[in-house]
């Protein structure tokens, strides 16, 4: 009789597991959204290099995703969360010190961080000739336990394309999308 007890919850357990899943996927309780992040900042930008990368100064972002998860649905919080992903991430030119603009830049990888978490490469671009805007392409990495938190910062590692010295004034376009669940 206990075997059958055993055998039963199990079956049960099994069944409402996979209930929770099928809720979550097909009813899509809760859609994806997307949550920006823009800011301008004034980067002191010295290449004394063509072949090395100079990392920036920490860019907080201090995003509070369990507030932006109850905008979206009081019902959920950031225990909710499934994933996070970089969705999109740009930076267009502002002004310059000196007149050099973003095509100075030749490579650049963004990272995140976080308290307690080593930096992850969330996105990079390659051989940049644009002067106004550079379009990072996203690693797809997830970047939940980033975000469980309201501490995370960027940080922008350059590669320039000529040698050089500025501060160049740029805004800085993010979009991660995050998904939760039951």
């Amino acid at each position: 009789m206990k075997k059958l007890s055993l055998l039963s919850g199990l079956i049960l357990m099994l069944f409402l597991t996979s209930c929770r899943d099928i809720v979550n996927s097909v009813l899509d309780v809760l859609p994806s959204f997307e949550v920006p992040f823009t800011t301008q900042l004034e980067v002191p930008f010295a290449s004394v290099s063509t072949t090395s990368y100079t990392k920036t100064p920490d860019i907080p972002m201090n995003i509070d995703l369990d507030a932006k998860i109850k905008q979206n649905d009081p019902r959920f919080s950031i225990n909710n969360l499934k994933s996070v992903q970089l969705s999109s991430l740009s930076i267009d030119y502002v002004s310059s010190s000196l007149g050099n603009k973003l095509d100075v830049i030749k490579n650049a990888r963004i990272y995140l961080k976080a308290p307690n978490k080593e930096e992850i490469l969330i996105a990079t671009s390659y051989n940049n000739t644009n002067p106004d805007t550079i379009v990072f392409t996203s690693t797809d990495a997830d970047v939940l336990e980033y975000f469980r938190t309201n501490q995370n910062d960027l940080v922008i590692e350059i590669q320039g394309s000529r040698i050089t010295a500025d501060k160049i004034t740029m805004k800085l376009n993010t979009g991660f999308k995050v998904k939760v669940q039951l």
